[in-house]
């Protein structure tokens, strides 16, 4: 918890803030495969006619998904999950997102991490939403995005959820609950395509990536 709060708070001194900039994309898999934050998934959805392709290195978890959007509201995907202390596992994801008329910053999802049970079947419930900025950290954060629902399997039956902080274009400090586990760490946007994770996932370091094309 103290490394946690440690690197949250020397980045946020340490990166400069890029005013009037446009944010670049920031969707990229989580570690079992739908886009999201670190492990917890988020409302968002990859746009029809893109797949992703994300890799996720931890100490006894190695992982690559491969996502990809079948409409502009539905995300399916599959992830090899590369294991330690346990047999390696390939497992199926679906999602789909909602966005409620005349609520255009809310978005809503339902998916099912595993399909087939190959590890555990999960399924989960995530609304995503913009909140206001508190005046006293505009100078450091240009948006913040909030993320909170309920799921099962992998998320134990628990309510979950995050926030990312936005920096700049390219910069976004992530925070996640994912029933067990408070996670966090930064994510760089390289351009509309590469993305690049660091952190702190289950008291481990972690490093991931993930790039996005359109066919």
């Amino acid at each position: 918890m103290k490394r946690l709060l440690m690197l949250a708070a020397s980045v946020v001194c340490a990166i400069p803030v890029l005013a009037q900039t446009p944010t670049l994309p920031s969707r990229t898999s989580t570690i079992f495969g739908p886009t999201g934050l670190f492990s917890v998934p988020t409302a968002d959805v990859l746009s029809a006619r893109k797949f992703q392709v994300g890799t996720h290195f931890g100490r006894d978890l190695s992982t690559v998904a491969v996502n990809a959007g079948i409409a502009n509201f539905v995300e399916v995907g599959v992830s090899y999950l590369g294991r330690d202390d346990a047999d390696n596992r390939t497992i199926a994801n679906a999602k789909v997102q909602f966005i409620p008329t005349g609520f255009e910053n809310l978005k809503i999802s339902v998916g099912v991490i595993d399909l087939a049970k190959a590890v555990e079947r999960s399924g989960y419930i995530l609304l995503s939403t913009r909140a206001k900025v508190p005046p006293e950290a505009e100078d450091t954060v240009s948006q913040i995005i909030l993320h909170a629902g309920y799921g099962t399997g992998l998320f134990r039956e628990k309510i979950i959820g995050g926030a990312e902080g936005v920096l700049n274009s390219h910069w976004r400090v992530v925070l996640e609950y994912d029933g067990d586990n408070l996670n966090g760490g930064l994510r760089y946007s390289h351009d509309e395509n590469l993305r690049l994770q660091a952190g702190i996932l289950r008291n481990q370091l972690f490093f991931s990536a993930g790039y996005t094309l359109e066919f």
